[in-house]
């Protein structure tokens, strides 16, 4: 089964009742608490390229993507950056000659821009992921490669 979709970037920030947070960013009131998503690069995509805004009118989306079990997207990049969070299951990401990556629940990244890739969802659980893109109007957030 092929999927048209991408795979995502940006911010999420999970809220839990007495967890700690950096003192410079405590917004908190109560048992409301944020938590920083530790994350390897907060300024590189996954093969390292530059993070950049896209020209535009700035456009933020956020979508909550479902990989059924050894489901596929098809090739795909996207032209503007992205963030992307697995709730549940094994992403597993290739990137042609750059290697594949492999993304578990709990697990975020931002992903490759304007390269060619391809998941699949490794194993007998639905990957369920949030992708928020950071992108402008009149950009599509995800294009089709050719195969």
């Amino acid at each position: 089964m092929k999927i048209a979709c991408g795979l995502g970037l940006a911010a999420l920030v999970a809220v839990a009742p007495s967890v700690s947070v950096r003192a410079d960013e405590t917004m908190a009131t109560g048992d409301v608490t944020a938590v920083e998503l530790p994350m390897a690069s907060a300024s590189a995509d996954v093969l390292g390229g530059s993070l950049a805004y896209p020209a535009g009118t700035p456009e933020v989306r956020a979508y909550r993507i479902t990989l059924p079990p050894k489901s596929a997207t098809i090739l795909h990049k996207h032209p503007v950056p992205l963030y992307a969070y697995i709730l549940s299951g094994t992403l597993e990401v290739d990137y042609g000659v750059r290697g594949r990556k492999t993304y578990t629940a709990g697990q975020n990244f931002l992903e490759a821009v304007d390269w060619c890739h391809a998941g699949r969802a490794v194993g007998d659980v639905p990957v369920v992921l949030i992708s928020v893109y950071i992108g402008a109007d009149k950009i599509k957030n995800t294009v089709a490669c050719p195969n």
